[in-house]
């Protein structure tokens, strides 16, 4: 029976070390944003003008000259250049959510199973 206490106490210790972990990668992410956040509105740009940057192929191999002068590899071509883009917003809902977004769904997902929880 005791056995069983510290097998269980161990896999706990376990557990509570893996989500500690979790959650400091979590936050180092989010002070990464952040910053990237900050750097960007210094330049007076924004994430989403960011992304949608597209670059003529005569820009690319520039940056490659460039970047092979310093000793680096080349940028490869995205093959998500070729596709159409869409906003990122359109991939956090769901056709038919009313308007509902993934976070609060998410937190509404977690508010149910806070009972299940150990």
């Amino acid at each position: 029976m005791n056995d069983q206490k510290d097998d269980t106490a161990a896999y706990l210790a376990k557990i509570r070390k893996t989500i500690a972990e979790s959650d400091k990668l979590i936050e180092q992410a989010g002070l990464r944003m952040q910053e990237t956040d900050r750097f960007l509105a210094s330049q007076g740009l924004t994430r989403e003008q960011v992304m949608n940057f597209r670059f003529s192929e005569e820009q690319k191999q520039a940056v490659n000259r460039e970047l092979a002068r310093q000793g680096l590899p080349p940028i490869e071509d995205d093959p998500a250049d070729a596709a159409p883009q869409s906003s990122f917003d359109d991939y956090r809902r769901l056709p038919d959510d009313g308007g509902e977004d993934i976070d609060r769904r998410k937190q509404k997902f977690g508010m149910m199973m806070k009972p299940f929880m150990i």
